[in-house]
């Protein structure tokens, strides 16, 4: 099942809620809070379990981030290749790693970078200072 984290003006709660919108409803009700309050909701696992039954897939489908939403990046570990859902991406040379960028409305793009700093620029299709 997946979870979601609700950021709220001053908070940030996680939830087990089955969409995102059901996390928004779940927190406000629970925090009585206006839906002004709400920054941005966020999967909690950006990497959910994938069918791997004819061989796993090659790295997941990015979204386009909402220029105006709150973004954040969370290095992604993988294994031998593989992501923690089973989606394949190949080896990463060091420093480089794979990044799931979140733009607070649902929406995921998937990036290589060596830091959460430089993933946000790539993700805004700005290049990076060397």
């Amino acid at each position: 099942m997946q979870s979601y984290t609700v950021h709220l003006t001053a908070i940030r709660i996680q939830t087990s809620a089955s969409s995102s919108e059901a996390a928004v409803a779940q927190v406000l009700a629970a925090e009585n809070a206006p839906e002004s309050a709400v920054l941005g909701v966020y999967l909690d696992n950006p990497v959910p379990k994938v069918n791997c039954r004819y061989g796993a897939p090659q790295g997941r489908v990015s979204a386009n981030l909402d220029p105006d939403g709150r973004w954040e990046a969370k290095a992604l570990d993988l294994d031998e290749g593989y992501d923690d859902g089973g989606a394949y991406w190949g080896m990463r040379q060091y420093p480089m790693r794979l990044f799931a960028v979140q733009d607070g409305m649902g929406n995921i793009a998937y990036v290589d970078a060596t830091c959460s700093d430089d993933a946000l620029t790539i993700a805004a299709g700005e290049p990076v200072d060397a």
